[in-house]
């Protein structure tokens, strides 16, 4: 197989279906309106490509960019086709899916922090790789990577010789739409994360100068939660109500379980064992976040080495 990179003086897209040139080569060529991308597409040919036999050419004077790829026609044809298809295919899913994320980001949201665009197209990425399951479902019945695909496969069938932009323009806009709805439900998770925070940061807030009621406070998570004083004795819902501060609650956009964190905010305690099997839950993760070095995250078997002390009232 050879590869040639020619930069010609004036744009030129083929229109020719197939073609050979002379010594039964077969030839395919791409062309480009960025020398970046043509650039990037060239480097990943080179490094996915046997080296051996590889001819490059660089006339930079103009404002196309073409690569050229053939190979001798009697060979492998259906291999280098392939090998052609899955290296156009990752130049795209890897190289400019992020960038047409930001542009959609910044000129169809307007986040033009570079901060925040960086995370929202991270979100997306952990969406994309399963991280997020409860965000992907709700576009469940799309396949970015298919859809792709599909679009890489049919111009390969049908053109040998091709402009990058204008399959862009004309073949990519279900994948483009995609991407939009991905950064979309990004977008709402960000959102939500920065709220999160907020809400976070308030009660960090809020507990600095909150004397405790109380020294130490077990949580035992299980199917229910179950809070208990420092004799192991646990503080039944009623008590927990009558805990809680209704100011914490009435001034929090985000909901405050009153019988959970509302009262955990008004014990203020010193210390909290909080003995679970599943450290990642949301509940597990915000109690942490909030108290912060106060929480000891603990096995729910250790739980069971304190209680010795039989339930009384709490007082």
């Amino acid at each position: 197989m050879q590869i040639y990179f020619y930069f010609l003086l004036f744009p030129h897209i083929h229109a020719i279906k197939e073609f050979f040139i002379k010594g039964g080569i077969y030839l395919i060529e791409i062309s480009f309106q960025k020398v970046e991308e043509a650039t990037k597409m060239h480097q990943l040919l080179l490094s996915h490509c046997c080296p051996r036999g590889l001819k490059i050419a660089h006339l930079q004077n103009g404002h196309e960019y073409i690569l050229k790829i053939d190979w001798d026609k009697n060979g492998h044809q259906k291999d280098y086709t392939k090998a052609l298809q899955q290296i156009f295919f990752q130049f795209i899913l890897s190289n400019k899916c992020d960038s047409w994320a930001k542009e959609i980001v910044s000129n169809q949201y307007f986040f033009k922090e570079e901060a925040e665009q960086r995370h929202i197209i991270d979100i997306m990425h952990s969406i994309l790789e399963g991280e997020k399951e409860d965000l992907a479902n709700l576009i469940h019945d799309v396949n970015l990577e298919e859809c792709l695909k599909g679009a890489v496969t049919d111009i390969f069938a049908e053109k040998k010789s091709f402009s990058f932009d204008s399959f862009v323009q004309f073949r990519l806009r279900s994948f483009k739409e995609i991407i939009r709805k991905y950064v979309e439900i990004s977008i709402d998770e960000y959102k939500m994360e920065q709220e999160y925070q907020v809400f976070v940061q308030t009660l960090r807030e809020f507990l600095i100068n909150r004397k405790p009621k109380k020294q130490i406070i077990h949580v035992f998570v299980d199917l229910d939660i179950q809070i208990f004083d420092d004799k192991y004795r646990e503080i039944t819902g009623q008590e927990l109500v009558m805990l809680g501060d209704k100011k914490i609650v009435e001034n929090q956009s985000i909901y405050i379980d009153p019988f959970t964190i509302g009262p955990l905010l008004a014990l203020a305690p010193n210390k909290i064992y909080l003995y679970t099997e599943d450290r990642e839950q949301a509940f597990v993760r915000t109690i942490t976040n909030i108290f912060e070095e106060r929480v000891s995250v603990r096995e729910k078997q250790d739980f069971f080495q304190g209680v010795s002390i039989p339930a009384r009232p709490f007082e």
